[in-house]
């Protein structure tokens, strides 16, 4: 097994996480940290500020970094020397081209100077997980069916799943991300996520006694928001990710601010109740909620009994469609990502739920939206807890 990150071991170490008495708590209501820290700012918002441009703009010299960031040259090498003393950072050859004296030497990110353990837990058969670098990408990757598991047995099982990854981490581990449906509270424990029998569960609190390292869960669908955020190209504006699978949920970025909600439990949109008339009785005791009808099982099911594809389909859409709007048409979301297996959310699917949405929009409001299926889904629900770790740990996203 990979050792755990030994800038990890030192009980004095610096986080750029907010956290509670109880540990395991993880910030992004910055996502992007774009500003020279104030005096009374700590190191760690430097550092932080730094390890963000190293990343999303590549390789840099110290006085390059130093210019771009408004920190001073001192501060800068500083923290540098810090960080290649880690492994984190590398020198990486020397500025080219018609400067006059002693050519300025880079230095990089070293993407495979860490591992992290992702869990996602969304699946409506199975745990899967995956050993990945700072770059989100993956190593080795495992997946185990969970057909009947509820409650701790659930919870054991993807202790499992991540001791197994641990044995074939290839670097030190900076930390565990899991994503997890249901509501999500900081602390790592799912609040409510009833296909699991989760209900106050504390995830974080086995995994992180057992293994000795960080471990930072997050809502799945949230967790989707910041990947796309993090490793994909977007113009900025309002992400709305959706995932359908166990049930429905959603993720929403806003500018540069995941949304989660005081209590947690923003995207919760699988128990809107979208057509109250209808016998189909959610989990949650009402009828006609959004899960009871385009929820993975409950889908399959209808066409397992012989209906026809089109008239399940476009009544799914119809129904997510009816949870959406508000949301679109409230918070002017420019972009709407589908997430779940493919042989359910297609790029019909996808249609039908836009011409929904336009239906029971302003035309203005939707005229330019775009809904899209997460072709790459499964990647993104690995590299969301990845972006967990990443933002706690070393101040990434």
């Amino acid at each position: 097994m990979a050792a755990p990150d030994p800038a990890l071991d030192d009980p004095a170490r610096e986080s750029s996480s907010t956290t509670s008495p109880g540990g395991g708590q993880w910030a992004v209501a910055d996502l992007r940290i774009t500003t020279k820290a104030l005096p009374e700012h700590n190191r760690v918002r430097n550092r932080a500020m730094l390890l963000q441009t190293l990343f999303h703009e590549g390789p840099r010299s110290r006085a390059d970094i130093a210019r771009g960031s408004g920190l001073n040259k001192v501060t800068v090498s500083t923290i540098v020397g810090e960080l290649i003393d880690q492994g984190i950072l590398v020198e990486a050859g020397h500025v080219g081209g018609g400067r006059v004296g002693k050519p300025a030497t880079l230095v990089a990110l070293d993407e495979d100077s860490r591992s992290i353990i992702s869990l996602d837990l969304s699946d409506a058969l199975s745990f899967r997980g995956a050993v990945m670098n700072l770059r989100g990408e993956v190593s080795h990757q495992r997946e185990t069916e969970v057909l009947t598991e509820r409650g701790d047995a659930a919870i054991e099982r993807a202790m499992e799943l991540a001791e197994e990854l641990l044995a074939v981490a290839p670097a030190p581990v900076l930390g565990i991300g899991v994503g997890s449906p249901g509501m999500v509270d900081r602390a790592g424990v799912v609040r409510y996520a009833p296909h699991l029998g989760w209900f106050d569960a504390d995830l974080r609190g086995p995994l992180a006694d057992r293994f000795g390292i960080p471990v930072h869960v997050v809502n799945d669908a949230n967790g989707m928001a910041l990947a796309v955020h993090t490793f994909r190209e977007n113009d900025g504006r309002s992400i709305l990710i959706v995932t359908i699978q166990r049930g429905a949920g959603a993720g929403l970025i806003v500018g540069e601010t995941l949304v989660d909600g005081v209590d947690f439990a923003a995207g919760e949109i699988g128990h809107v109740v979208v057509d109250p008339r209808r016998e189909t009785e959610c989990l949650c005791g009402r009828n006609g909620c959004l899960d009871s009808i385009v929820a993975v099982p409950q889908v399959r099911r209808r066409l397992d009994d012989g209906e026809h594809r089109d008239a399940v389909m476009d009544d799914a859409a119809e129904a997510l469609a009816a949870a959406l709007a508000p949301i679109v048409s409230l918070l002017g979301a420019t972009r709407v990502v589908l997430v779940g297996p493919q042989d359910i959310l297609d790029d019909d699917f996808a249609g039908r739920t836009r011409r929904h949405l336009t239906d029971r929009t302003f035309p203005a409001t939707t005229s330019q939206i775009g809904v899209d299926i997460g072709s790459d889904g499964g990647l993104l629900a690995l590299q969301g807890p990845v972006v967990a770790v990443l933002s706690a740990e070393l101040g990434i996203s």
